[in-house]
């Protein structure tokens, strides 16, 4: 701002500004259409939407989501399948990444290095490179055609990413506290228990967030191994409204609508951890 006479004016903004908010503006435009032909498309008949994607519903219609959430409706069974897996994949990955990342940053031991590349490693390796094998593994342990299949194999493609989280934000602890914890007679697993955990809350609330939208969105790994419709996950779930000859797009637009319903709520209420978690690498002791 600039003060003339008394008088305050408002700095303009520049043309490179205004350049900037339009294209941010015209992204998010584009960004935001797909889901707008979603949302609408779950409230239009079949015909309607053939006829006119794009356009609003004349007129509204709850028929598509009547058919998924009614009795006839399969949607809960897909829905307590995802909530399953990836419940229990958070749980594995959370408790296996957390005790991998205290040893590794608070445990002198020999070959910690090796040991903590070794496990990154893995984050350069996608899982579609890995299916073969993965397969051949799954099925020697007679774990394909079970949720505890898909779940271990989640487990094992998200951990990397979490021991790498979890180590760096552990780094960060300031060894005093260890030190303080050591004087007053007690070991690692105290040190662990008391002090560490509390303070990694928000590290936690951000290994949950990425690793249930991995779970929550994957569709390759329940592809692989679950050959019960049953068993079916929510990517796998929109595969049940194409038949040979038809596909109920409405029905599909809906179902896709309901399915990222939990997850933005759940994103929304756990946005200020996952913003915290993020910038735990500032934490002193």
């Amino acid at each position: 701002m600039k003060e003339t006479a008394g008088i305050t004016r408002m700095k303009r903004p520049s043309s490179f500004a205004w350049g900037k908010f339009s294209l941010s503006l015209f992204f998010a435009l584009l960004m935001f259409f797909p889901l707008y032909t979603v949302l609408i498309g779950g409230f239009k008949t079949k015909g309607q939407l053939l006829s006119d994607p794009f356009g609003l519903p004349q007129p509204w219609t709850l028929e598509s989501y009547r058919a998924i959430l009614g009795k006839s409706g399969v949607f809960w069974g897909f829905f307590f399948n995802s909530v399953f897996i990836a419940a229990f994949t958070i749980l594995l990955v959370l408790v296996c990444s957390m005790a991998a990342g205290i040893a590794l940053s608070k445990i002198q031991f020999r070959g910690r290095k090796v040991l903590f590349n070794y496990f990154i490693m893995g984050m350069l390796f996608p899982l579609s490179t890995a299916i073969l094998p993965l397969y051949l593994q799954l099925r020697g342990l007679h774990l394909t055609g079970t949720r505890f299949g898909v779940i271990l194999a989640q487990t094992a493609f998200n951990l990397p990413l979490s021991i790498f989280i979890f180590t760096g934000f552990f780094r960060e602890i300031s060894k005093d506290l260890q030190d303080a914890c050591s004087i007053d007679g007690g070991g690692i697993l105290t040190f662990a228990w008391k002090i560490m955990l509390p303070l990694s809350a928000p590290v936690i609330a951000t290994v949950t967030i990425i690793i249930l939208i991995q779970s929550w969105n994957q569709f390759l790994l329940p592809l692989l191994v679950l050959d019960d419709a049953k068993m079916y996950t929510i990517p796998l779930g929109v595969m049940q409204f194409q038949g040979q000859f038809t596909t109920a797009w409405n029905q599909i637009m809906a179902f896709i609508t309901i399915s990222v319903l939990p997850m933005a709520f759940f994103y929304f209420t756990m946005q200020k951890y996952v913003v915290k978690g993020l910038t735990a690498g500032a934490v002193k002791g």
